[in-house]
């Protein structure tokens, strides 16, 4: 398998990891007593080709274990922190959707807030959304607007909306 990279929040920071999507797919094929296991099981893995701080491990274990979750289409534990705000522009690269990105940015730097932001290009990944037409803004994993870029008022809007949940 090729040498996969992929970003996660790890206690709130982001960090890439390279084999990732192939240390879960061989704990699928793993039988695990509990969550403690597999997320040892996880860490262990990951290790293997990335380097993790060891005074970082214990947020690396919560960490893995939600991502490999949320691969698995489990549902989340709902964590005692609060979550970072996350932003999805859906879109290929079209004037609109590069338009709605520059929105998104302005917006976040106008209410002096940081968030996870990504414009996600690959159209393979809009189906994760039940996003079919573009552009499209995902704020927290809830689609907001779909085939138009929406004023910054209204992104704003939304975005102080989610921050208050």
């Amino acid at each position: 398998m090729q040498n996969d990279f992929m970003q996660i929040s790890v206690g709130g920071v982001k960090v890439g990891l390279v084999g990732l999507a192939e240390v879960f797919i061989e704990a699928q094929a793993r039988k695990f007593a509990d969550d403690s296991e597999l997320a040892q099981f996880l860490l262990v893995a990951v290790k293997k080709r990335n380097y993790v701080a060891p005074s970082s491990e214990e947020n690396y274990l919560t960490a893995l274990l939600r991502e490999f979750r949320r691969h698995m289409g489990q549902p989340l534990p709902a964590d005692s922190g609060p979550q970072p705000l996350e932003i999805r522009v859906l879109g290929p690269g079209c004037v609109n959707c590069e338009k709605l990105e520059q929105e998104c940015i302005a917006a976040l730097a106008e209410l002096n807030m940081s968030a996870d932001f990504e414009h996600v290009r690959d159209i393979e990944k809009f189906r994760d959304y039940g996003v079919v037409s573009v552009p499209a803004l995902v704020i927290n994993r809830k689609v907001k607007s779909i085939g138009r870029a929406p004023a910054r008022e209204q992104i704003k809007k939304w975005i102080l909306e989610e921050t208050l949940r």
